[in-house]
């Protein structure tokens, strides 16, 4: 089995988005309320937050593998998708754990003041 190198390569930056977010996302709740995070519960989120998404594009892009176009662009529509969300996600946790608003001239994060976009 060999799968085209820009889906494995596609694949391997989505599983690094959602690690990347995982780790955030473990900062961010010790960081809140470090006696009440529980260590515990990290696998539940794991079948639970995890396992879907990556379990899903995997099963695309077997299905691009062995059937074809059609599942090669749904693969990378997902992907798109996916790593869209984490990567929001990602922002999000980052600003919080490090206490800044993150915005942007194109309208990406919350605007600290309207007055100034007139």
């Amino acid at each position: 089995m060999f799968l085209p190198e820009g889906i494995i390569y596609t694949f391997i930056v989505v599983v690094a988005a959602i690690v990347l977010d995982v780790i955030f996302g473990a900062i961010k709740a010790a960081k809140d309320d470090f006696d009440a995070f529980d260590f515990r519960l990290l696998p539940k989120f794991l079948a639970t937050g995890i396992l879907p998404y990556v379990g899903s594009l995997l099963v695309l892009a077997l299905a691009a593998e062995f059937i074809g176009d059609p599942f090669a662009a749904l693969f990378y529509a997902a992907a798109a998708t996916v790593l869209a969300k984490y990567v929001t996600e990602i922002k999000d946790k980052l600003a919080w754990i490090f206490g800044i608003a993150i915005t942007h001239s194109d309208g990406i994060g919350e605007d600290l003041d309207d007055s100034d976009h007139r």
